[in-house]
């Protein structure tokens, strides 16, 4: 008997082993039927068609206008270059405005926000929003500093003149006085205009700004017309001013806040699951 239970034992771990391979191919195969959906279609790289209307309306308009500056031979030309650089910067306002419209907007409108910190994490709660984290620790980093730049120029080319000729002409619409001044500090002199630069001036409110009390009615037109053009100048340039520290957070702390975050997920998922009691 014993003799007969060696070979069926030995015969029995040689099947084993031959089979082994069998089935975890076949393992591996139900796993890769099972992910088909995370690999395939929309989420296949090879088929991945990002929808960024904003961005290429951005790459539009820098087009068109790269070709009305330098003209239309100079642009045939070093047509490669400018297009290989446009299309670069598109691509990168084109990862943000994609990843929030095609990615985190619809998963929060079918999810809700309770993936965020939950009162109990489940492995669901916890991937997405390590996932989240991770995924836009390493898109806003870089992009925000493109949008920050095209806003700096923007301001530069467009807020800065309508800054400082809609707030001269709407200075002379309401009636007040130019003033030029020379030097620095308590050198400074003026050479145009009443009063002294060395005196401190009082800022001009809003309300001050806005009464037209002291006009007539025919001026209400110019002053209405400099007005807006010194304020889109002002709006450009709180934009610009906002866009900046957005920046400046995303680059010095936004690694620190997703790791500490992530950091709080694990803890929450794995230290202290029962936590709270309730």
């Amino acid at each position: 008997m014993d003799k007969l239970t060696a070979p069926s034992s030995l015969t029995l771990l040689f099947t084993t082993l031959l089979l082994l391979p069998t089935s975890a191919a076949e393992a591996a195969s139900l796993s890769r039927s099972q992910m088909v959906p995370i690999s395939t279609g929309d989420f296949n790289p090879a088929n991945f068609r990002p929808v960024c209307p904003a961005s290429d309306g951005v790459y539009r308009f820098a087009q068109s206008a790269t070709q009305n500056l330098v003209g239309p031979d100079n642009f045939v030309e070093y047509g490669p270059l400018i297009a290989g650089g446009l299309l670069r910067i598109r691509l990168e306002l084109c990862v943000v405005e994609s990843f929030f419209n095609e990615a985190v907007g619809p998963f929060i409108e079918r999810e809700g926000l309770r993936w965020i910190l939950p009162l109990h994490e489940t492995v669901e709660t916890f991937l997405a929003g390590t996932i989240f984290a991770l995924a836009s620790t390493f898109i806003l980093v870089g992009s925000t500093k493109i949008v920050s730049v095209l806003f700096t120029y923007a301001d530069l080319f467009v807020g800065a003149p309508c800054r400082w000729f809609g707030g001269f002409a709407f200075d002379r619409a309401r009636g007040k006085p130019v003033t030029l001044d020379v030097g620095v500090g308590p050198f400074k002199t003026r050479v145009i205009g009443p009063g002294d630069p060395k005196e401190k001036t009082k800022e001009e409110t809003l309300e001050e700004m806005l009464d037209l009390s002291a006009l007539e009615v025919k001026d209400y037109p110019i002053v209405i017309v400099t007005g807006t053009v010194k304020a889109f100048g002002e709006t450009s340039k709180v934009a610009r001013d906002v866009l900046e520290a957005i920046d400046l957070f995303v680059g010095r702390y936004l690694t620190l806040l997703a790791s500490g975050y992530i950091g709080i997920k694990f803890l929450h998922f794995k230290v202290f699951p029962d936590f709270p009691p309730f």
